[in-house]
């Protein structure tokens, strides 16, 4: 890698007191994410499958029949056979530079690095392939004055002195990424890689940013719908701008359902290469992932949040959505801080993050009913296994636990821990 430069900062406020001087500056504290610039062409060419490592940092999560996939975040995915839930055992690791989401559909996964999008054969869980690499899928390469690319963060928290009549400070203050370059010139978010600027949080389940509808692959960022179709090869389609703050997405027959801050968002994928936005739902500002079923769609809206989710609304919303271009809501349920969601037959497991695990008889779609209240567990996303109808696993921000469900009271045992 080439001499690190700074040029970019990512101002992500986690708090800030004002306690302005006479001379008109402001104390904040934040955290600021300086930029690195290497040799792209090194970062694409590193050796892909390697020994397992340290889960330190993670992301997201798939889960299948045998196999569990962990994303460290910024550097790739950790493979563990998980033929016995009682006992998953790592047994490699995926590198791929800068990569935080990735979703995975047969047997392929497909996940975003840096600029580029990938397409990684698992068909052989011992030894991942490497099939496509759409390179500069997403955006430009971002390169500065000696031809150097832009290719990841260093984070420190500062507190300095800044004026508040900047438009550093007035963006920063709003609790959104605020990019700028080292003489302080603010850069579009939009001009910033999806790989730098997102957030995957955990998991595939309902807090996803890439998903799969037959030949089509889809991707998010804040404000761009990008599309690639895969027929063996993965070809990129279009990149269209479809809305605003989006950040979850989930399919359902030809429509995508998009979670936004401030809105459900339907798109007709009819004409997958040609999507069209038919219908919002619109709810306070919020986080929000969306689980369609069918006539139905389930919205859990989070607030609380210092930086990503301002507000004081935190509800589970069911939303009827059988004429997508007016969705409607029909029910709406208190909650204290709804993450992701998983339906299993007629149960909804609800992630309520630190205050635990909630489910409802949803035997009547349109008319939830809470049955059970675990506190037990730290619930940030559920995942329902695919083929074992009494298996999820759930995240928390100590780890990912595999529980068995019983069946009659629905009360869940502990089958195996990863921690970090």
């Amino acid at each position: 890698m080439k001499k690190l430069m700074l040029a970019i900062v990512v101002l992500n406020i986690i708090s800030f007191t004002s306690c302005t001087e006479d001379f008109g500056t402001s104390e904040i504290t934040y955290v600021k994410a300086t930029a690195i610039y290497g040799d792209l062409d090194e970062q694409r060419n590193l050796q892909l499958n390697v020994a397992a490592k340290e889960l330190v940092n993670p992301g997201k999560i798939y889960v299948s029949d045998d196999l569990l996939l962990i994303g460290e975040e910024g550097e790739g995915i950790h493979v563990y056979d998980n033929s016995d839930p009682e006992n998953p055992t790592a047994t490699s690791f995926i590198q791929i530079p800068s990569n935080r989401e990735f979703y995975v559909h047969n047997n392929s996964i497909y996940a975003e690095s840096i600029y580029d999008m990938l397409k990684i054969d698992i068909s052989d869980k011992s030894a991942p392939r490497l099939t496509n690499r759409v390179e500069n899928a997403f955006i430009r390469e971002f390169t500065n004055a000696s031809g150097q690319t832009l290719i990841g963060f260093e984070y420190e928290t500062v507190t300095e002195e800044l004026d508040p009549n900047t438009s550093i400070w007035n963006l920063a203050n709003t609790g959104q990424n605020v990019f700028v370059d080292f003489q302080d010139r603010l850069i579009p978010e939009s001009a910033v890689p999806s790989s730098f600027a997102g957030s995957s949080q955990s998991s595939i389940g309902t807090v996803n940013r890439i998903t799969v509808n037959e030949d089509y692959v889809f991707t998010i960022s804040r404000r761009f719908l990008t599309v690639f179709k895969d027929e063996g090869n993965l070809e990129i389609k279009g990149t269209h701008d479809v809305g605003w703050d989006m950040e979850t997405i989930y399919p359902q027959e030809d429509a995508l359902f998009i979670g936004t801050r401030t809105s459900m968002q339907i798109i007709n994928i009819t004409s997958p290469e040609q999507p069209i936005v038919e219908g919002f739902f619109f709810h306070a500002t919020a986080c929000d992932p969306v689980l369609p079923d069918g006539d139905i769609a389930y919205v859990t809206l989070r607030t609380g949040d210092e930086d990503m989710c301002p507000g004081d609304e935190n509800a589970l919303v069911s939303v009827n959505v059988s004429d997508i271009r007016n969705p409607y809501q029909i029910q709406e349920i208190p909650m204290e801080s709804p993450f992701g969601m998983t339906l299993i037959a007629d149960i909804l497991y609800v992630g309520e993050g630190e205050n635990g695990l909630k489910l409802f008889d949803a035997s009547d779609r349109t008319n939830l009913k809470e049955i059970k209240h675990d506190e037990t567990v730290q619930a940030y996303d559920i995942i329902a296994h695919p083929t074992k109808p009494n298996l999820i696993l759930i995240a928390s921000p100590d780890g990912f636990g595999q529980y068995e469900i019983d069946g009659v009271t629905e009360d869940l045992s502990l089958l195996s821990w990863i921690s970090h």
